[in-house]
């Protein structure tokens, strides 16, 4: 998978000509972590938090 770790959402969010793509980076601001390492998981999947 790419690695999207320098990607700037808050400029993505501004910036997208593409409207799907503006709104989903404009909700996963409040998501953010700063200064911290991003996990993902699968709810379904074996491991839970």
């Amino acid at each position: 998978m790419p690695d999207f770790a320098d990607l700037d959402l808050k400029v993505l969010s501004r910036q997208s000509s593409h409207p799907v793509l503006g709104a989903v980076a404009t909700s996963l601001l409040p998501r953010m972590l700063r200064g911290e390492s991003a996990m993902a998981f699968y709810e379904d999947g074996p491991y839970q938090l």
